[in-house]
């Protein structure tokens, strides 16, 4: 076996065992999953393969790449959250891949295998390969933009117009405009940075920008003739203008959001953040004249690289005034090279480090440990089924017993095997289980179960007030309407037409109750874990008796 495969095996088993145990075990989280997971559902169910749905109602929010996917998955292996989050786990699995052949040919095949395995076991990667969002899609079609440029534009090629632009197309399709400008920005700096801004002026750019559009156009164009315009000017206009411009739903965040939000999202390998980003300045950077510049010349321009990658978009997204934390996930197959970079040059004894920074490493696991202990403990005296995974917290602390007795052993090797070890241990472990666990406290599914209504066979009204989650569309499998006023529940009951009606507890009982004159029932109850609230099913069809659940 050569080396290239032994590596791509041990990559893949490894984002394997991090991804497939129990992906389809807990129910759909809203807002995203239920909003995506059904609109690929109404999509295949029409028949379309251009106008996104949701509700039965236009979907504006995101282009179409998921949908696609997701319907194809559906067409394989049915209807289901596995099937819905299965396209995140491929594309997860093809980002580490071609994360690997970028550090490969950058710094060398140990980088290029350290970078897959560090990526494949963040915390945030954990997450969005495991959620049925365009996120790690936009991640895999970005990575292999960049991956289409570096190794076309080696030696001073000009190969990489072509391949580049169909990438930035596929990222277009995924999430818009961010596929191409982002890009185009960080190429930007990056020739700026090299003095070769010359490169740009080519003759290929409009080769690469009619590739681009070939790739791209054709689906927006169609979406934007079926809906007269509609789907292109909300989507444009509100979901990426209004969203730079103003804080929605919510989402808002200091300037500097991301500079926190990154070392809980990276960990546990940002222990190393620091160090491997101090490392890549200092090596992107060399002392006019010396021999290192010249011999190393393609590693400068490779660190070069990647600072820029992950600079522009901290720097874009920090700017914006909606700020989540996936919106830089992007970069991090660069951080990951990077902080691979700086672990093997220190293995193979090429950097003189400073004696605190793995003593400081150290006692960032123990952090992440104490941290995670803690936060368990506070959170299940609400959810008292967590509890026992408190002890997930042991995993970075063994991980720093591990890594304080190979520094004292003098055994660099170790060090770094002892962090992928707890890397791959911990993350793989939280996003397997500890969803699925609270899935008693996510109302959609269970109230759906006990009243029945996902029935296709029953002819049935659904409406919700005060509470809405998008996955009950998914679980029922027909619209929900959206009730705004007690008139209007007033009259969703009184029709005859049996009619189920989601609404939170504390209101129902203390105002609403009093004003229907329709009889009703109580048909099911549950409690709703992102709401923090009861939530009852109220119906006007008494052919059963009332749903108490504690």
């Amino acid at each position: 076996m050569s080396e290239r495969a032994r590596d791509w095996a041990l990559l893949l088993f490894v984002a394997a065992l991090l991804t497939l145990p129990n992906l389809g075990a807990a129910s759909l989280w809203d807002d995203d999953e239920g909003v995506n997971a059904q609109a690929a559902r109404e999509m295949r169910d029409s028949g379309t393969w251009v106008i996104p749905t949701f509700n039965f109602q236009l979907r504006t929010a995101k282009p179409v790449m998921l949908y696609w996917l997701q319907r194809t998955s559906y067409a394989v292996f049915g209807v289901s959250e596995w099937s819905a989050r299965l396209p995140s786990v491929l594309a997860g699995w093809l980002t580490i891949l071609l994360t690997y052949e970028l550090a490969r040919r950058m710094f060398g095949p140990a980088t290029g295998l350290l970078a897959g395995l560090v990526l494949s076991s963040v915390v945030q990667f954990g997450i969005l390969v495991h959620a049925a969002t365009p996120d790690a899609t936009l991640l895999l079609f970005t990575t292999l933009s960049y991956l289409a440029f570096w190794t076309g534009h080696a030696d001073g090629s000009r190969r990489w117009w072509l391949p580049t632009a169909a990438a930035c197309g596929l990222a277009v399709l995924t999430k818009g405009p961010v596929g191409v400008a982002l890009p185009g920005v960080v190429l930007l700096a990056y020739f700026a940075w090299n003095r070769e801004l010359g490169r740009l002026l080519d003759w290929r750019l409009l080769t690469a920008a009619l590739v681009f559009l070939l790739v791209a156009g054709p689906w927006y164009a169609l979406v934007a003739s079926e809906t007269c315009g509609e789907w292109v000017k909300l989507f444009l206009g509100h979901e990426n203008l209004t969203r730079f411009m103003k804080p929605l739903e919510g989402h808002r965040g200091p300037i500097v959001y991301y500079l926190l939000v990154l070392p809980v999202m990276f960990a546990p390998w940002s222990i190393f953040l620091l160090p491997g980003l101090w490392y890549a300045f200092q090596g992107a950077t060399p002392q006019r004249g010396s021999a290192a510049a010249v011999e190393q010349a393609d590693a400068i321009r490779a660190q070069r690289f990647l600072i820029c990658w992950a600079t522009a978009y901290v720097v874009f997204f920090s700017a914006a005034a909606t700020k989540l934390p996936n919106y830089i996930f992007p970069i991090y197959p660069a951080l990951a090279i990077l902080t691979a970079r700086f672990l093997v040059r220190w293995w193979n004894g090429e950097l003189a480090v400073p004696r605190w920074v793995f003593p400081a490493a150290v006692g960032g696991l123990v952090l992440i440990g104490m941290g995670v202990m803690t936060a368990v403990v506070i959170v299940a005296q609400k959810f008292v089924e967590l509890l026992p995974w408190a002890l997930l917290g042991l995993i970075p602390l063994a991980g720093a017993v591990g890594m304080a007795a190979a520094l004292r052993r003098n055994r660099p090797g170790t060090v770094v095997l002892s962090v992928t070890l707890t890397a791959v241990g911990f993350v793989g472990l939280t996003a397997a289980v500890p969803p699925a666990l609270l899935n008693r406290y996510k109302a959609p599914q269970p109230l759906v179960q006990v009243t029945g209504v996902n029935n296709p066979n029953r002819d049935l009204r659904l409406a919700a007030y005060g509470w809405f989650e998008p996955s009950l569309v998914f679980y029922a499998g027909r619209e929900v309407e959206e009730l705004k006023s007690v008139e209007h529940i007033v009259e969703f009951l009184a029709v005859p037409t049996p009619a189920y009606l989601f609404v939170p507890e504390q209101p129902w009982h203390d105002v609403l109750a009093a004003l229907v004159r329709t009889p009703y029932r109580i048909a099911a109850r549950n409690y709703d874990l992102s709401r923090n609230c009861h939530v009852l099913v109220i119906t006007n069809d008494l052919s059963g008796t009332v749903v108490r659940q504690p």
